[in-house]
């Protein structure tokens, strides 16, 4: 991983952890976090600040889907694979140029502060729920 990719990822840990401890972002790691993320933070803790995140879990299998309202569109966020469907994504962070995109830190930052809004749904409602996004990647492919 490159110099630059590491310390934001290792920032976004910290913050991470300084956040659970304490609920709320304090202005010394709100500098040293902006200092890494600039424009990108502002963008996801505006995302956090307006419940924009939304957390689906299904039962009884204990899947979830984590989804972002960005400026353009619901976003799929993926944290354990470190995967959003945003254009960010595909441009800056697979091409290294960023770590993370926005979405995917006002995914982290809205857990860590337990700020998003979560609905708890039945299996059998996954293929709808996902279905927005698969359409976007098969339009996206041809």
């Amino acid at each position: 991983m490159a110099k630059g990719k590491k310390k934001e990822a290792e920032a976004i840990r910290g913050a991470g952890k300084s956040i659970r401890v304490r609920q709320q972002v304090v202005a010394r790691q709100k500098k040293k976090i902006m200092t890494e993320f600039a424009k990108r933070l502002e963008n996801a803790l505006n995302l956090v600040k307006n419940r924009h995140v939304k957390k689906y879990v299904f039962k009884p299998s204990g899947r979830v889907i984590w989804a972002v309202r960005g400026r353009k569109a619901v976003y799929q966020v993926i944290p354990d694979a470190g995967f959003c469907n945003c254009d960010d994504y595909y441009f800056r962070v697979i091409g290294r140029k960023k770590h993370l995109c926005y979405h995917m830190i006002a995914q982290r930052m809205a857990e860590a502060l337990r700020l998003y809004d979560s609905a708890e749904l039945p299996d059998r409602e996954y293929p709808a729920i996902t279905e927005m996004w698969r359409v976007k990647e098969e339009a996206a492919a041809d």
